[in-house]
């Protein structure tokens, strides 16, 4: 496993995702961890601004390495929109992206739009061989989200708290034979 690396600022079209870390980014993200609907295919919202700054130190100081740590900005209104990851499995055996959005920003393509950024990002800029989603069964949106990047279901995994998961892989070779996505 290859020690965090410091995110590039990487653009699309809409977004900027830079690297996390302005206090905007905090409190966007302690606002989204406190947010039911927004947690309710993760896990149980943090009750108070307290206890989600205490599960971001947690999470960002954890044991898997994390490649790529981004707020993530809407372009034409300057307002942090999310959060994405490229990060090491807990069981290291591979290298997997996250993302999270406001609520206000569901159903706009953000989701597949910086996805599709970050892949990009790990195999033309950080030479990955495979990278990986992990979602919840009933979470389709995300399903959708990770297919939209070119992956295939690959079986499941329990390295998000305990329980089998979907998982779903792309290659790098797969990934640059498959279609071309054009970034601004």
């Amino acid at each position: 496993m290859p020690l965090s690396v410091t995110p590039a600022r990487l653009e699309t079209q809409r977004l900027v995702l830079e690297p996390f870390g302005l206090p905007e980014h905090i409190a966007a993200w302690c606002k989204m961890d406190m947010d039911a609907d927004v947690m309710r295919h993760i896990r149980q919202p943090s009750p108070d601004i307290a206890s989600a700054r205490a599960r971001l130190t947690q999470a960002d100081e954890g044991t898997p390495a994390i490649l790529g740590n981004w707020g993530v900005r809407e372009k034409e209104s300057n307002t942090i929109v999310g959060r994405a990851l490229l990060r090491w499995l807990a069981d290291d055996s591979g290298v997997e992206i996250g993302y999270r959005l406001g609520r206000a920003c569901w159903g706009k393509g953000y989701a597949t739009e910086l996805a599709q950024r970050v892949v990009a990002h790990g195999f033309e800029d950080l030479g990955l061989a495979v990278i990986c989603g992990v979602y919840q069964t009933g979470n389709l949106a995300s399903r959708k989200v990770l297919a939209k990047c070119g992956m295939n279901d690959a079986g499941t995994t329990s390295v998000h708290g305990g329980s089998a998961k979907p998982l779903m892989k792309i290659t790098a070779a797969t990934w640059k034979n498959g279609p071309t996505t054009t970034f601004a």
